[in-house]
């Protein structure tokens, strides 16, 4: 334990102190933090401690052998009262703005389980009812559009969802949801972000034809395997031809969303010329989310990672238009990754800052605050940074469980003025 008892009379700014007080009884948003202003020092002065515990190895400094050759003098009672009750007021403004964001986390959540919920039905008519699964999904992914178009500030949102049991219809709403911010953002019209969302919603048709103990498996797939599977875009596209109410756009993407502009793509090795736009969105979305959640691959990714990984060995692949849009709505530190503060708290990011890709909104382990009540902040906002990426091995069991952290990542976009379907 590096921590030490100080007398109050010998804090400085520049300490980081850790408040031994239940976290609605003291004026601060965190019970432990670097004291940053002279008004939280008169602040914490004001608490009617006698010590207090610091952490010297995340403090700026410790002066506490020799005195200030300047002596601060100390606040008046008055001025003391007047500061803290400023600050309980910026507390509580403060948390009713969490609150709001965690509103709109459990909507987003809502809407997400609704979207899969959709899925799951449209796929489970697709063999003896093509045209009803065809104008189910069509419906779906015309609501997606209107929910996604009714707001321009749309930013991709990390779901948290515990137990999920349906790992091909989350993969298809994750990737339906990044291609349509994706969509959006390179201002594909209506009618275009509905084929864009239909493609996506069905990009792995062809898995239907692929056997269940090569689909999943855990352990990694041997060379004929891995070629078996590598046919899935042609057994889609036959499929879908098949069925015969999709639209060629849709045809397209199924069969091609694993091929690439340099030609290194499968399963038929196409070129750019080849390749159209949807496409081309559904080829990174879909090998973002795989990257992440491990469907072909063998050791998951973190975002931060996976996105990495994308810009620095795989560029030559993708659109560059297509790339740099996708990394800049979903940041630096995209949603779902782990993060140590440069104040040495651990949190996961939940969505971005668009003005400031370094400093994303993150939800906080703060075991002093309920799990329920936990910290959503932004970033910008705190004026904290983050100091480095972290692997879910990183953290406790604690830190897991009060995170919300599954073992499969899951998106969806935050509209603010979209309402749940019903």
């Amino acid at each position: 334990m590096s921590d030490k008892i100080v007398d109050i009379h010998q804090l400085r700014v520049g300490m980081f102190v850790q408040l031994d007080l239940p976290w609605m009884d003291h004026p601060f948003l965190s019970s432990s933090f670097k004291i940053r202003s002279r008004k939280q020092l008169a602040a914490l002065k004001g608490l009617g401690l006698s010590e207090i515990r610091i952490d010297p190895e995340r403090s700026d400094r410790l002066p506490l052998e020799e005195p200030e050759e300047e002596s601060t003098p100390e606040p008046a009672a008055e001025v003391k009262e007047d500061l803290t009750a400023a600050l309980w007021e910026e507390k509580t403004a403060r948390i009713r703005r969490l609150k709001e964001r965690r509103g709109r986390l459990n909507l987003c959540a809502k809407r997400y389980a609704q979207t899969v919920g959709a899925a799951r039905k449209l796929m489970s008519h697709l063999r003896a009812s093509p045209i009803q699964a065809t104008e189910e999904a069509t419906e779906l992914v015309t609501q997606i559009v209107d929910e996604l178009t009714e707001d321009s500030e749309t930013t991709v949102q990390l779901v948290n969802l515990k137990n999920q049991d349906e790992g091909s219809y989350n993969h298809a709403i994750n990737v339906v949801a990044l291609a349509m911010v994706v969509g959006q953002k390179l201002e594909l019209d209506k009618p275009e972000l509905r084929l864009l969302g239909l493609g996506a919603l069905f990009h792995d048709l062809g898995h239907l034809k692929i056997p269940s103990q090569i689909l999943l498996k855990k352990g990694v797939l041997t060379q004929p395997e891995r070629q078996f599977l590598a046919q899935h875009p042609r057994y889609g596209a036959d499929l879908a031809r098949q069925i015969k109410t999709l639209p060629a756009a849709v045809v397209e993407i199924i069969a091609r969303h694993h091929e690439h502009l340099d030609g290194s793509g499968y399963p038929e090795g196409l070129g750019a010329k080849d390749i159209g736009t949807l496409t081309r969105i559904v080829t990174v979305v879909n090998r973002y989310d795989n990257l992440c959640n491990g469907f072909t691959v063998d050791h998951p990714l973190s975002p931060h990672q996976a996105i990495s990984q994308m810009y620095s060995k795989e560029r030559e692949q993708y659109d560059p238009k297509v790339m740099t849009t996708f990394i800049t709505n979903l940041g630096v530190y995209p949603p779902g990754t782990i993060v140590r503060l440069k104040d040495e708290r651990v949190a996961v990011v939940v969505s971005i800052n668009a003005d400031d890709l370094l400093k994303p909104n993150v939800l906080v382990y703060a075991p002093e605050i309920p799990s329920t009540e936990a910290l959503v902040l932004d970033l910008a906002e705190e004026g904290v940074a983050i100091s480095e990426s972290l692997r879910r091995s990183d953290l406790t069991a604690e830190q897991i469980e009060y995170l919300n952290l599954s073992d499969k990542l899951t998106y969806y976009f935050q509209s603010p003025k979209a309402s749940p379907r019903r």
